[in-house]
């Protein structure tokens, strides 16, 4: 999204549900296009793809048991999604994800800064996320809102956001942008 737009961007996020098993498959498999290069016929790349996402879950089970997996919404219609671990101290954004056809909207920026004003309401110390260096989208979006990279590896940069750095400035998170938090049920 551009830095000029003048848009007000409407993010709710609410609880995943076990209803919303495939749109997170499909939101997984659009973002591992890299498999398309292995050539394989369509059957075994959706087999690739099952258990490729089954080992993430899996994953993300073990080391992050106590989660939030909230859906983002835009108009009721569900365009990504996010996982936070609260640890007391500092909130990790676990994973992220947007849709590609809701891309260039602002919606991951909105839903990076819920969690930055989440933590600073609640008096954590940090956010901190990793990102493959690869992802240069991704990588240039968390720099712009003040993340900083605190250790490298080849596959995986680790950034942090601290409240007390102020990074990220007073009017990027005011009047454009309304992110509101719903809960179903």
């Amino acid at each position: 999204m551009p830095a000029d737009a003048d848009v007000t961007v409407r993010v709710q996020t609410r609880a995943c549900l076990p209803d919303d098993a495939p749109f997170l498959r499909a939101l997984f498999a659009a973002h591992c296009t890299h498999f398309l290069a292995l050539g394989l016929p369509q059957p075994a790349l959706e087999t690739l793809l099952d258990q490729q996402y089954a080992f993430q879950q899996a994953d993300y089970s073990r080391r992050f048991p106590n989660a939030r997996k909230l859906i983002a919404l835009v108009d009721e219609a569900p365009v990504g999604h996010m996982m936070i671990e609260d640890d007391g101290a500092a909130l990790h954004l676990v994973d992220i994800a947007v849709a590609p056809s809701a891309r260039r909207r602002g919606y991951g920026r909105a839903l990076v800064q819920q969690v930055q004003q989440q933590a600073s309401a609640t008096g954590r110390r940090a956010v901190t996320l990793s990102v493959d260096p690869m992802n240069q989208a991704a990588l240039h979006l968390y720099q712009a809102l003040g993340f900083e990279t605190v250790e490298t590896h080849p596959v995986q940069w680790r950034m942090a956001w601290s409240p007390r750095s102020r990074a990220v400035k007073q009017s990027a998170c005011s009047d454009t942008l309304s992110i509101l938090t719903t809960t179903k049920g």
